[in-house]
């Protein structure tokens, strides 16, 4: 046994009921008309129940106006019958729901469906004669289907043109959804159903029930107040939503076409469009185990919006696993975006890649912006592996040496041949002699004018070696002339030898004590090496020599060995843990 009401004999069987009214006894019906078997809905208005003539009278009026139009967003009227209950009003059925039923629209969906409405409060106030205004929008009266298709319905407390109501046959508006001018029961303009629809647009972005409008109402200034709970949405499409709900209807759009034009160009959506300046990635190593950095400045071009992001590095298979927060070689600083102006840091580690590849990555920006995802493609060029070893001059060195071992061998031989051909046993006897006597002071004044021609030599250091020669020969001063060869003799040394193997070493950017410390063992082995050629490799020769050259050898043996380190190192890393591309 069904609850239903039986329409068999009009020509309906009702399957289902979808909502009641039992204030004002009417109660709204799914049913299937038995002729064309399509659905339709049926209104029926049980005056007897409640004794409303004012009920009466608007589904008089919604039939009356529902017979005039035909518009794709109004159901069309069908038919009216009265089962001896209650008139029945017949509509053609839309599988849609009201706005007031729970359901989340996108900031372009409400942009589409407030053009719909607008389209058809166009086609009420131009296209019919008079004109039709509907007074009653609300959520409740607006449905929208599965494709975002909107209809409007529900024209009980419609006017057809500007005549003046009875308040009585008035006041059966919706409060929050009513315009002052119908509250006043003045005659409505045709800005006057925009207020309704504007009201209808706040509940929706701001996701208010009907019933709690009133809460978005400032009632000092009697205007609404919804800007903070909609950051979603651009300025210039809540400023038209505010002129579309002025208290004063001369301060609304004038008509629906004027509303639909100023809605149709905006862009509804307020979010950042973020603009990237300096986006080369092209990061080139010049040595191994570089890290390289470069900027990327961001800038959002969207005023009142506040640009969020993040950076992370798209997977790759050659990669170890990684979170989006940490990469193993590519990192950000900062990583996470938050303002509209800044430069970000990219920082790559080429110390965990193969030497001299191509690697080729992906990073993406994922943010609130227009576009939620920015990928940029960030290329790697790893150096040639070149070891960085300090090598010492082996040919200056070797050079050296020798020229030292040339040297102290003729000294020695030139010492030898003296002592054959002068009483060298004498003038040691002598100078023994006069070194106990009472005439020693001679020796001080004889070092004194040798340490003379020294100095005097130093000073004539621009003079031609011609002129030196012919001043040490002929100068009265007992020992001047030998102290100026000797210095004559160090200058050549100290050119010849000295300067250029210091010269040599400072090339390559060693430090003076490090020269030092090469040059006393290299100065060292060249006079034994000299002294053996002459005298032959006595035992404290060669004790001399292995002396003064280990330290020499094992100076010359490092950085062959720091090289062969160094690449064994680095070719155990390359073959177990080194990136490839």
């Amino acid at each position: 046994m069904t609850l239903y009401p039986d329409f068999l004999a009009n020509g309906y069987q009702v399957i289902e009921q979808l909502n009641q009214n039992l204030q004002g006894g009417r109660v709204t019906y799914k049913a299937i008309d038995i002729a064309t078997k399509t659905s339709v809905i049926i209104k029926q208005f049980r005056f007897a129940t409640t004794n409303d003539w004012n009920s009466y009278k608007a589904i008089e009026r919604e039939i009356e106006v529902l017979q005039g139009l035909n518009h794709p967003g109004i159901p069309k009227y069908l038919n009216r019958f009265d089962p001896g209950d209650g008139l029945c009003l017949v509509q053609e059925y839309k599988d849609a729901q009201p706005l007031s039923t729970s359901r989340t629209f996108t900031p372009e969906e409400i942009k589409s469906i407030a053009v719909q409405i607008l389209e058809i409060l166009v086609y009420l106030q131009e296209a019919r004669i008079p004109a039709i205004f509907h007074q009653d929008i609300k959520p409740e009266n607006v449905l929208v289907d599965n494709n975002n298709k909107a209809y409007l319905i529900d024209f009980g407390l419609a006017r057809i043109g500007t005549n003046t109501m009875a308040l009585s046959s008035m006041m059966g508006g919706t409060m929050g959804f009513m315009p002052p001018e119908q509250i006043r029961n003045l005659k409505p303009t045709q800005a006057s159903d925009l207020y309704s629809l504007g009201a209808t647009l706040i509940c929706l972005i701001t996701q208010t029930d009907s019933i709690n409008i009133g809460n978005l109402v400032d009632f000092d200034s009697n205007k609404f107040n919804f800007q903070e709970k909609v950051t979603k949405f651009s300025n210039r499409f809540i400023q038209w939503l505010e002129k579309m709900v002025e208290p004063n209807p001369t301060n609304r759009y004038p008509n629906a076409k004027k509303a639909l034009e100023a809605l149709n160009p905006l862009d509804v959506i307020r979010v950042p469009k973020v603009t990237f300046y300096g986006g080369n990635l092209n990061f080139i190593a010049n040595t191994i185990g570089e890290k390289i950095t470069k900027e990327i400045e961001f800038f959002n071009e969207v005023p009142d919006t506040r640009l969020e992001g993040k950076w992370s590095v798209k997977p790759h298979p050659s990669d170890p696993p990684h979170t989006p927060n940490n990469h193993d070689w590519i990192q950000f600083s900062p990583q996470k975006i938050k303002g509209n102006r800044g430069i970000c840091q990219i920082t790559v580690d080429t110390s965990q890649l193969q030497a001299n590849q191509y690697f080729k990555r992906e990073i993406v920006f994922i943010s609130n912006a227009e576009w939620e995802v920015y990928a940029l493609d960030l290329t790697v060029k790893t150096a040639i592996p070149q070891f960085n070893i300090r090598f010492p001059p082996y040919l200056s060195i070797f050079s050296t040496t020798l020229m030292i071992a040339v040297i102290s061998g003729l000294l020695v031989k030139g010492g030898i041949w003296l002592t054959t051909k002068l009483n060298i046993e004498q003038w040691r006897i002598n100078l023994e002699n006069l070194i106990y006597s009472q005439y020693n002071y001679l020796i001080l004044l004889l070092l004194f004018f040798i340490g003379l021609g020294v100095f005097v030599e130093r000073k004539l250091e621009k003079q031609g070696i011609i002129i030196k020669i012919l001043i040490a020969l002929f100068c009265p001063l007992p020992g001047f002339g030998f102290g100026m060869i000797l210095a004559m003799l160090w200058r050549v040394f100290d050119n010849l030898i000295i300067k250029p193997f210091v010269k040599n070493f400072s090339k390559k950017d060693y430090k003076k004590w490090v020269i030092t410390l090469f040059l006393i063992p290299v100065i060292a082995v060249g006079i034994l090496l000299g002294i053996s050629t002459v005298i032959g490799l006595t035992p404290w020769v060669i004790k001399a020599l292995i002396a003064s050259s280990t330290p020499l050898v094992g100076m010359l043996l490092y950085s062959p060995f720091e090289l062969i380190t160094v690449k064994d190192k680095y070719r155990k890393l390359e073959s177990k843990n080194l990136i490839e591309s």
